[in-house]
């Protein structure tokens, strides 16, 4: 992290208060960064788009567990909250090394 660590605590008590809107590029590497998430933090993000959108989540017909993500009808607001959310899951899962 070269940023200053303010930044870095405010945004993880930030709720939804940035709505920038997401570019195409940005909304990729977000899909992308939520497929690298274990299954308990996907669970999360899943809990959080249903609580902001919840007519946004389609169950897959063929396969229950998976869950189709329409990532262009989310808002904005719940997007920035979930870029910040997904980039520390991931940078806690990369900290900890496994002690095998």
């Amino acid at each position: 992290h070269g940023d200053a660590p303010s930044t870095g605590k405010r945004m993880l008590e930030q709720d939804f208060t940035n709505d920038s809107p997401m570019s195409y590029e940005e909304k990729r590497e977000l899909c992308a960064n939520m497929n690298k998430l274990p299954g308990k933090k996907l669970g999360s993000v899943v809990q959080i788009i249903h609580d902001r959108n919840p007519k946004i989540l389609q169950q897959n017909g063929e396969d229950p567990d998976e869950i189709e993500i329409d990532i262009d009808r989310i808002d904005a607001a719940t997007l920035r909250y979930l870029e910040v959310f997904v980039k520390e899951a991931l940078s806690k899962k990369t900290n900890k090394k496994p002690k095998n």
